[in-house]
């Protein structure tokens, strides 16, 4: 496990969708120069909700960093936690990255006294990377340490934990939940179409898929937003199903 300190912001459909999906976003890829430096920019869907944890699946997709970095993750977010000054936010988030060093599994922290903290997990192999590998995150809290939440990487089908992690010391009462993708720099980077699907939240011991759409957000780059037909999560039974493309 690498950890570096870097300056950052905040329904399933068959795999022969992900790859008809894919090469229509992909091919709509101009490799323009995007401005995502000062403020980074995101293709990601938001729910204001209070929650003791985030559950979703995503595809394994390359990334290529570009001049900074790239990802598609989830964030457990409370926002305007006290004691925070700097960003007005204490949250742990967990996915895939890109930030220069190849595509990684991650997870990191913001948390009062310690700031930003990225803990870089190792590659995703490159059959997940082949087959687009559904990849199981969770992040929830502790049962016995509320302070503490623990982050959980694994295989959606067969269950095997890849990667777990722990964020101690974190007193946030977490009231936003947020998928999708975070860019930041001003060229080169590149992502094909990334799934968002089995989409929940845990409150205690109980998890339960998103029904609410939520707030998308699309800066193009990148490209994001619920999956054409009847895939948002008020018309499925399972979150909804959400992509990411760039750029």
């Amino acid at each position: 496990m690498f950890l570096r300190k870097i300056q950052r912001g905040l329904a399933r459909v068959t795999f022969g969708a992900i790859a008809i999906g894919a090469a229509l976003l992909s091919s709509g890829c101009s490799g323009a120069p995007y401005s995502c430096d000062k403020n980074h920019c995101y293709g990601t869907v938001s729910w204001s909700v209070a929650a003791t944890g985030i559950s979703m699946e995503l595809t394994a997709v390359p990334l290529t960093s570009g001049d900074n970095f790239i990802d598609d993750e989830g964030w457990l977010i409370d926002y305007f936690a006290s004691g925070d000054p700097n960003t007005g936010a204490y949250w742990v988030e967990t996915g895939e990255t890109n930030d220069g060093f190849g595509t990684e599994y991650f997870w990191a922290e913001n948390k009062a006294n310690w700031g930003y903290m990225q803990y870089d997990l190792g590659p995703v192999s490159q059959h997940d990377l082949d087959h687009a590998t559904w990849i199981a995150y969770k992040v929830e809290q502790d049962s016995k340490t509320p302070s503490s939440w623990n982050v959980t990487i694994s295989d959606a089908k067969s269950g095997s934990v890849l990667f777990t992690g722990q964020s101690t010391e974190n007193s946030m009462s977490p009231n936003t939940v947020i998928e999708g993708q975070e860019l930041a720099g001003s060229q080169g980077a590149q992502a094909p179409i990334a799934f968002f699907s089995q989409n929940a939240i845990i409150n205690g011991k109980k998890t339960t898929f998103q029904t609410s759409d939520g707030t998308p957000t699309a800066n193009h780059p990148p490209t994001a937003g619920w999956w054409p037909g009847n895939n948002k999560p008020s018309q499925t039974k399972n979150g909804g199903t959400w992509f990411t493309d760039c750029c």
